[in-house]
C-alpha cells in the first residue's frame, strides 16, 4: 500500500501533543512506532514542558520520529492544530499522549480510508482504563459509512460516538474546515466533528480500538470533572450548531433536542455529584447551565416536552436540595456506578 503524497513524505503522520506527560508519553511513542504499517512519522509536539517530556523521547532511537517543542505553551487545542501544521502525511492521527493504539491500528485505518476516498475521517471504539478496571465502549457492531448529514446527526444525539483518539483522517480536510476552535478549549473536537459530519463521509472502524486512559492527569478530567469550563464549552457548541443551521435547523429538531437533553441531564447529575468540589462552579452555577440549555430546545413530542419539563423542575429544585444536610449521602451508590460517565 503506497498512500505517499509526493516523494519523501510519510503515508501517515501520527501526532503525539503533550505536556508534561513524562511519565506517560513514553508509552505513547511506544505504540505509535510498533504500528505493523511502517509508513508513518511519529511527531511528537511538546506544549512548553517544564519536566522530563524531552529526555523521554530522545530515548527513542527511531528516524520516523520528530520532536518539535513550542516556545510557550498553546493549550490544548492550539497544540492540536500545530500539529496539523507541521504534519507531513497524507492522514493525520493525532493520539493523545495518554493514550495507547494497538500494533495493527494504522494499518487497518490507512487501508480503509485508501479504499474509500470519499471518507473524511475513521473512528473506533475505546478501550477505557479507568481506577485499575478497564470498559469497552463500541458505537457499532459492525464497520460502517455515516453518509451526511447521517453522521452529524448520530454525533449530535448518542453520547461519546467518536473518541478524538481514534480519529485517523484525511489532514487535507482538516485544513480546509479550518482544524480545532480555540473557542471551545475542552470541547473543539465535537465541534470539528459536528462541522466536518455535516458535509462528509464519516466511518466506524470495527476490529480495533483505542486504549484510553482516564485519570486526575487527563485534560477530560481537569476540564470536565475538576472545573465547569466543559460544559460552559458543550452549551457553546450546541447553540453555535443550531445557529449554523439557519433554516436547515427544523430538520435536525430532534437531534438537537436530544443533544440538550442529555447535556441538561449531564449538569443536574454533576451538580448533585460534585458541584461542590468543582473550581469556578457551584451546583447553582450548573443548575442554571442545564436550564439554559433547555431554554434553546424547541418543540418536538410531548414525550421530549415532559421530559424537558422535569429536567427544568429538578434542576430548579437542585440548588436548594443540595444544602440538606445528609441527602446527596443517600444517593451514594448512583454517584459511584455512574461517576465515570461524565
Amino acid at each position: 500500500m503506497n498512500s505517499r503524497e509526493r516523494e519523501g513524505s510519510p503515508a501517515v503522520s501520527i501526532c503525539i501533543p503533550t505536556w508534561n506527560r513524562a511519565g506517560m508519553v513514553g508509552d505513547a511513542i511506544r505504540s505509535a512506532l510498533a504500528q505493523t504499517f511502517r509508513d508513518t512519522e511519529v511527531l511528537v509536539v511538546d506544549n512548553a514542558s517544564t519536566d522530563t517530556t524531552a529526555d523521554v523521547v530522545a530515548s527513542f532511537r527511531d528516524p520516523r520520529l520528530r520532536y518539535v517543542r513550542n516556545d510557550r505553551n498553546l493549550g490544548l487545542f492550539g497544540n492540536f492544530n500545530r500539529c496539523i501544521t507541521l504534519a507531513q502525511g497524507k492522514y493525520l492521527h493525532i493520539l493523545h499522549s495518554d493514550d495507547l493504539i494497538p500494533p495493527g491500528f494504522t494499518a487497518l485505518s490507512v487501508q480503509f480510508l485508501e479504499e474509500h476516498p470519499e471518507v473524511a475521517f475513521t473512528f473506533t471504539g475505546s478501550e477505557i482504563e479507568a481506577g485499575g478496571e478497564v470498559t469497552t465502549q463500541d458505537y457499532r457492531d459492525a464497520t460502517e459509512i455515516f453518509p451526511p448529514p447521517d453522521g452529524f446527526r448520530r454525533i449530535l444525539r448518542d453520547r461519546n460516538v467518536v473518541p478524538c483518539p481514534s480519529v485517523v483522517g484525511r489532514r487535507a480536510l482538516f485544513q480546509h474546515y479550518g482544524g480545532f476552535s480555540l473557542e471551545y478549549p475542552y470541547a473543539a473536537d465535537l465541534a470539528l466533528w459536528l462541522k466536518i459530519s455535516r458535509r462528509e463521509p464519516v466511518a466506524f472502524l470495527s476490529g480495533t480500538r483505542i486504549r484510553y486512559r482516564q485519570g486526575p492527569h487527563s485534560e477530560s478530567h481537569r476540564l470536565l470533572f475538576a472545573s465547569a469550563r466543559g460544559y460552559q464549552d458543550m452549551i457553546g457548541i450546541y447553540r453555535a450548531a443550531g445557529e449554523e443551521l439557519g433554516q436547515e435547523r427544523e430538520q435536525f429538531r430532534g437531534e438537537l433536542n436530544a443533544a440538550l437533553e442529555r447535556f441538561a441531564g449531564d449538569c443536574l447529575y454533576a451538580a448533585w455529584t460534585r458541584g461542590d468540589g468543582m473550581q469556578g462552579a457551584t451546583p447553582s452555577s450548573l443548575a442554571s447551565l442545564g436550564r439554559s440549555a433547555l431554554s434553546l430546545a424547541e418543540g418536538g413530542p410531548m414525550s421530549s416536552r415532559f421530559r424537558r419539563l422535569g429536567l427544568w423542575t429538578l434542576l430548579f429544585l437542585l440548588p436548594g436540595a443540595s444544602r440538606v444536610p445528609g441527602l446527596r449521602r443517600l444517593t451514594g451508590a448512583l454517584r459511584r456506578d455512574r461517576k465515570t460517565l461524565y
